[in-house]
């Protein structure tokens, strides 16, 4: 019987594949966003072929640091198996690539590995037995606790299972202009409240508080869930994606509340700007404080800084709040888009091959000034800047989760619609109860689907 409905559910799901890959055919849209130990014979050595490729479908930057650590480390694996070679197909816009891999699957052509978000469509390749669980082999290859905790909590699916590997590490902050705090005499905030007084504060003095990338909407997003993540850890995110919690509880309202509050200490126009203009904005000095994450760490040293910021830029984490149910070492944070394998071709040359990449990822990677999901240590700190040495501490000393992003637990539709009534809530264009009364009327519709 449950083979029956595993292979219920990989019909369905290749007919509800195939028609989604008809109509996104017809959108557009634009882009949203170890141990160092030496590689171990793992996997099944003996079904390992010469003269394979296999191919990984990326959502990933062609020339980004984590598509040149991979192609490093499969020019590597193939020097030990000649005749190896890794196909990586390269899709960076990512409504085009969700419309490839829907059509991929439609057509029963899923390569070995793909990318995708910790949502609810990965859960249903998963549910459908297409992906492989890497809990299981990464418990196999003893390298599941080689990877920083969060890394792999980012990836779990809706249900709490683990099917995608992180192959990057992020921690979330404000990073602020020093010289502007110090010149109107303002602290680092301590808590929610001490940001909005900040905010309003500068604002009062003529300066802009906070430059915001709208044009992405996520920034905008990220907002939203600061106090509920706060309050309540993820539990009000994931229960209101499942029609469990609404926006028009205190929690939500509370939310809803503060993104009215925070969205006029935006710089204006934001719901125009792009990533770029944004960053450019606090590198210019014209907003105090521009919300990212590490991966602006190049950005922000000082060599790569116009004159007047050099030794200017600090940062803080998500402040806390009264009543926190999470400790201050815990906020927001990813590990990016997940590596999945797809579960009939992973036999052999594919598990091996993964298996050589992970044991060797760090190495390669951290040397790119990035930070890597597996666990490591830096012998020669001469080699990094002190921005990157600190973050790195932060990260050993993190807390267990991360705040987890809205738009990974949301459903399509409930997403597209929040990120339309985010911005309009943010620019004072409705009331943070109309909000939250049309996130409820759309949770509730499509649970009805």
């Amino acid at each position: 019987m449950a083979k029956n409905n595993r292979k219920f559910k990989l019909f369905s799901l290749i007919v509800i594949s195939a028609l989604l890959a008809t109509a996104l055919a017809g959108c557009g849209g634009s882009a949203n966003k170890n141990t160092g130990n030496d590689a171990k014979d793992q996997g099944n050595s003996s079904a390992v072929s010469t003269g394979k490729t296999i191919t990984w479908l990326t959502a990933r930057p062609e020339n980004g640091a984590i598509v040149q650590t991979v192609r490093e480390l499969a020019d590597r694996y193939a020097e030990e198996h000649p005749g190896f070679k890794l196909d990586i197909q390269v899709t960076a816009d990512r409504p085009s690539y969700l419309t490839k891999l829907r059509t991929l699957v439609a057509s029963g052509e899923v390569p070995e590995f793909i990318d995708t978000d910790a949502d609810p469509y990965a859960q249903e390749l998963a549910e459908a037995g297409m992906l492989v669980d890497m809990k299981q082999f990464l418990d196999e290859q003893g390298l599941y606790d080689q990877f920083y905790e969060p890394a792999l909590k980012y990836q779990e699916l809706p249900d709490g299972s683990l099917y995608l590997l992180p192959l990057e590490y992020h921690l979330e902050m404000t990073w602020y202009n020093k010289q502007i705090f110090a010149d109107n005499n303002l602290s680092v905030p301590k808590t929610i409240d001490d940001m909005l007084a900040v905010s309003k504060s500068l604002k009062e003095k003529g300066i802009t508080p906070i430059a915001v990338d709208g044009v992405d909407v996520w920034p905008v997003l990220r907002y939203a869930a600061m106090i509920p993540f706060r309050a309540t850890g993820n539990e009000f995110a994931r229960n209101l994606s499942q029609g469990e919690a609404k926006m028009a509880d205190e929690t939500g309202m509370q939310a809803a509340n503060f993104v009215s509050e925070i969205g006029q200490y935006f710089q204006q126009g934001f719901a125009t700007t792009d990533y770029t203009t944004a960053l450019n904005m606090f590198l210019n000095g014209e907003a105090a404080m521009y919300r990212m994450g590490t991966w602006e760490i190049p950005s922000f040293v000082d060599e790569n800084l116009p004159d007047n910021m050099k030794g200017n830029v600090d940062y803080f984490y998500l402040p806390t709040m009264t009543g926190a149910k999470t400790p201050d070492n815990e906020f927001f944070g990813n590990s990016g888009i997940g590596l999945a394998a797809t579960a009939d071709k992973f036999e052999g040359t594919a598990k091996d091959f993964l298996s050589f990449v992970l044991n060797n990822y760090s190495d390669v990677y951290v040397a790119k000034q990035q930070m890597s999901p597996l666990k490591f240590t830096i012998e020669d700190e001469s080699q990094f800047s002190e921005l990157f040495l600190r973050i790195k501490q932060d990260m050993d000393n993190y807390g267990s989760e991360f705040a987890k992003p809205w738009d990974t637990l949301l459903d399509a539709n409930t997403n597209s619609v929040m990120s339309d009534l985010i911005m309009k809530l943010a620019m004072g264009g409705m009331t943070p109860e109309e909000f939250a009364k049309q996130v409820d009327d759309t949770i509730a519709q499509n649970a009805g689907n």
